[in-house]
């Protein structure tokens, strides 16, 4: 399975690794830590010497009860970086729910939209086929994540995400995507029980027939189980989570901790390798 992403191609036989960059003063993990051009282009650097195989830029926290950002200002904060970051040779990711803001990205040379709120806006629909890019579908319950965790209701939630995922993917590919990428939305609008239940059965989202992205990287469920309150200290409780989401078909990894991932998955992939 191969993901084509303008002029890169990436190649999915093996588990590929995501890297985050938070370029808001809010997210849950590193927000702040960020926000000039050049501190951001130091960490995607530093990401990609690591092994990151593509970058994925935000610039709106989406965590639970985050506050929308303008347009305009979500603009000020991606632009300048993403026109930097096109030059450093490796795919990258705008992670934005705003047609707005995806279609500058797309303009400027983005290689991948990824959209939290699952393609529920036609306009993403149009622009990703448009520019002829493969997009990220997230599932969350509804596409807000100020009110998301008050739907985190569920009857059987691996059936009710794949289905959301197989509709909104089979809807991008009839509207012109080029290729879908399907990602469970680990803690969007989910509590412990569910995002445990999303990994155990990653195959079945996988068996959908495209790529699936898993990111459970430093999230709240990592610190209930562990105890680990800061977020930046997961690391463990990250990999372990993310290994296991790889045993099951995941294809990316989306990541903050470039490094630990990649050492994990030299020695997975050495003994998935012997079987």
């Amino acid at each position: 399975m191969v993901l084509e992403l303008r002029e890169h191609a990436l190649d999915l036989t093996r588990v590929r690794l995501m890297g985050v960059l938070n370029v808001t003063p809010d997210s849950f993990s590193d927000g702040g830590r960020y926000l000039t051009v050049e501190a951001a282009l130091l960490q995607a650097r530093r990401m990609i010497a690591e092994g990151a195989d593509l970058i994925d830029l935000g610039g709106e926290s989406t965590r639970p009860g985050a506050q929308p950002v303008p347009v305009e200002e979500e603009k000020r904060r991606v632009l300048p970086l993403l026109e930097a970051l096109l030059e450093l040779g490796v795919p990258i990711s705008v992670d934005t729910r705003k047609p707005e803001v995806a279609q500058a990205a797309l303009e400027l040379g983005a290689h991948l939209l990824n959209d939290v709120t699952g393609l529920r806006d036609a306009r993403m629909l149009e622009l990703a086929a448009r520019y002829r890019v493969p997009v990220v579908i997230m599932h969350m319950p509804v596409p807000d994540p100020q009110t998301m965790m008050q739907h985190a209701h569920y009857d059987d939630v691996v059936a009710e995400v794949k289905a959301f995922l197989a509709r909104q993917a089979a809807r991008a590919i009839e509207a012109g995507v080029p290729q879908v990428v399907l990602d469970p939305g680990i803690g969007f609008g989910k509590r412990l029980e569910h995002n445990l239940e999303l990994i155990r059965r990653l195959d079945e989202l996988a068996a959908l027939g495209h790529p699936v992205l898993l990111g459970a990287s430093r999230k709240r469920m990592i610190g209930e189980l562990t105890g680990v309150e800061a977020p930046a200290e997961r690391v463990l409780g990250t990999v372990a989570a993310h290994l296991y989401g790889a045993a099951r078909g995941a294809h990316i990894l989306r990541v903050h901790d470039v490094r630990a991932h990649r050492e994990a998955l030299a020695v997975w992939e050495a003994l998935e390798g012997g079987r």
